[in-house]
């Protein structure tokens, strides 16, 4: 069955006896501009359950078909005079058309049957609009004396529109007395007219549902002034840093705009009478009076600004910090760091350490003018970045300096495991608060070791490795050396118990050492022997002193704890 087959049952089917539902369309109304899109927005959000999507244009006796859509052949028939004009959602079954023409105004409709035998049906009207073209505004007189003359702007435009004026953002309303509109709204007229009627600029706004143009600003000339004659001053600080730059800018309510002319101490300054001037690199000689004249050559009055007064002085610039000594040691240095600038005079001094500032004690001494700051018998706390800022009525000037107290070493400590079976590693640290960073050095026992670093490493211990470490910490500034110690043991291959001090530990390995002893010399007495059976007829043979010697160790290692036997 071609499509059109298959359509046919469907549209009877609808058309006798389908439940209808609400309308899918999401307004029945719209506009559109000729020449441009519009959209018809539905509510749908899935075709799944329906059969077929249909939309016509129906103005006057003839309904014209303009796409039929059947989702679940997934086949759309588009009219051939909407080929190249609508694009289709096959999700939401909206329907873009456009470009629009002045014929695509009328009545659209959306037809829809559902797999449940429902039909959705909705309606929407399109308006279409001219698009609005050559907003301009005229005036009947080309420059307006104030009060004097009455004014009559005129609004013209192509399109669909209504009018509406701006009196520069604003809208503009009228008195109905001396500022009128006709009816139409696009003719404005003002009697007597004021400088402060429209201040402007003024637009005429076109516009309808879909769209608006504007005309050009249109400014309306009023003469009078000049009045309020102001000047600004930047930067507004009455004293000024030498070098610095200064801005004046002279402004009047004027029309035509007044001539400007400025003055320097009751003077005319050459070839200054723009609306701005800028003073570069100031100078004491530019300290003195500023003003400005406003002069209006229609109205011939003049109005002079109020006066500004500067001072130019010197800024504060290269400071810094010297100090009495560059190498200072906790507990013998005294130090005087003194702060000075390069150039420019400072008015206060303030010092600070980490940001805090820094109070007098018997240890901290400032200098009456607070420009130097002495330290007596610098301690370590003393360390950190010192700031000095200065301060006059036009800038302010800091330098910092960075305190480096050498001290120590202090706190000097081993730490690492106590005891360590044989063959595991062990690590030994040492450490010391010291500035600069002490330089370590280790002994075992009294023997000095060949090791510098602060951590040493036993990857397999020994029995050798057993003993006294001692750790050194030397700062070669301060000329002090401090030491700490920790005794390690190496037992044999088991548990370690920490608890096992080191004189248990070294007892049992003198008992060992005493009973192999033992037994060596029974045996080189066994050879210097003149027979086997004298030997065996002494009273205490090498046998019977190796058990004397196995039951001593015997004894010893019951005493330690059972973990270790």
């Amino acid at each position: 069955m071609d499509f059109y087959n298959f359509r046919l049952p469907l549209l009877i089917l609808a058309a006798l006896g389908c439940c209808s539902e609400g309308s899918p369309l999401l307004n029945n109304k719209t506009n559109g501009v000729i020449g441009k899109n519009v959209t018809f927005k539905t509510t749908i959000t899935s075709t799944q359950e329906f059969i077929t999507i249909t939309w016509n244009f129906d103005k006057g006796p003839v309904i014209a078909p303009i796409i039929t859509s059947v989702p679940l052949s997934n086949t759309n028939n588009i009219d051939e005079k909407y080929a190249s004009r609508i694009i289709y959602n096959k999700t939401t079954c909206e329907l873009q058309l456009g470009p629009l023409v002045e014929e695509d105004e009328g009545e659209y409709v959306l037809n829809i049957v559902t797999t449940q035998g429902q039909q959705l049906s909705g309606q929407i009207y399109l308006q279409v609009l001219e698009p609005i073209t050559d907003v301009k505004i005229s005036s009947n007189l080309p420059e307006a004396v104030e009060v004097n003359n009455t004014v009559v702007l005129s609004c013209s435009a192509k399109g669909s529109f209504t009018y509406k004026w701006l009196n520069s953002t604003v809208p503009l309303v009228v008195d109905g007395t001396r500022m009128t509109l006709n009816a139409v709204g696009n003719e404005l007229s003002i009697t007597e007219v004021r400088r402060t009627d429209l201040r402007g600029p003024i637009f005429c706004i076109a516009e309808n549902a879909l769209e608006f143009g504007r005309s050009a600003p249109f400014n309306l000339t009023v003469s009078y002034g000049p009045e309020k004659v102001v000047m600004t001053q930047t930067p507004t600080d009455s004293i000024l840093k030498k070098g610095s730059n200064l801005t004046f800018t002279c402004s009047a309510q004027s029309d035509p705009p007044a001539q400007l002319q400025w003055m320097f101490n009751g003077e005319a300054m050459p070839q200054k009478t723009t609306a701005n001037i800028t003073l570069t690199n100031v100078e004491e000689t530019n300290s003195g009076n500023y003003s400005c004249v406003a002069y209006n050559a229609k109205t011939k009055r003049y109005v002079t600004s109020q006066v500004a007064v500067v001072s130019v002085l010197e800024a504060l610039s290269g400071t810094s910090i010297s100090s009495s000594s560059s190498l200072l040691i906790a507990g013998n240095s005294t130090v005087n760091i003194t702060c000075s600038a390069a150039a420019g005079k400072p008015d206060s001094v303030e010092w600070l350490k980490e940001s805090k500032p820094v109070t007098s004690s018997d240890r901290i001494i400032l200098s009456a003018d607070k420009k130097t700051l002495t330290i007596v018998k610098v301690v370590k706390e003393d360390a950190g970045n010192y700031k000095c800022q200065l301060k006059n009525k036009v800038n302010k000037d800091e330098s910092t300096y960075v305190m480096v107290i050498n001290y120590g070493p202090e706190s000097v400590s081993v730490k690492g495991k106590t005891a360590v079976k044989f063959e595991e590693a062990a690590d030994l640290k040492c450490s010391a608060d010291s500035v600069p960073p002490s330089i370590f050095s280790w002994k075992l026992n009294t023997t000095a070791m060949n090791a510098s670093q602060a951590v040493i490493t036993i990857d397999k211990a020994r029995v050798t490795d057993s003993g006294m470490y001692t750790c050194e910490a030397f700062n070669p500034i301060t000329g002090i050396t401090k030491t700490a110690k920790l005794t390690l043991a190496v037992t044999e291959v088991g548990a370690v118990d920490e608890g096992l001090s080191g004189g248990a530990i070294a007892g049992i390995v003198i008992a060992v050492l005493v009973a192999v002893i033992i037994i060596a010399c029974i045996i080189k007495r066994k050879r210097k022997s003149s027979t086997e059976a004298y030997l065996q007829d002494q009273p205490f043979s090498h046998l019977s002193v190796f058990f004397i010697c196995k039951s001593l160790l015997s004894r010893q290692l019951e005493k330690l704890p059972s973990q270790v036997t």
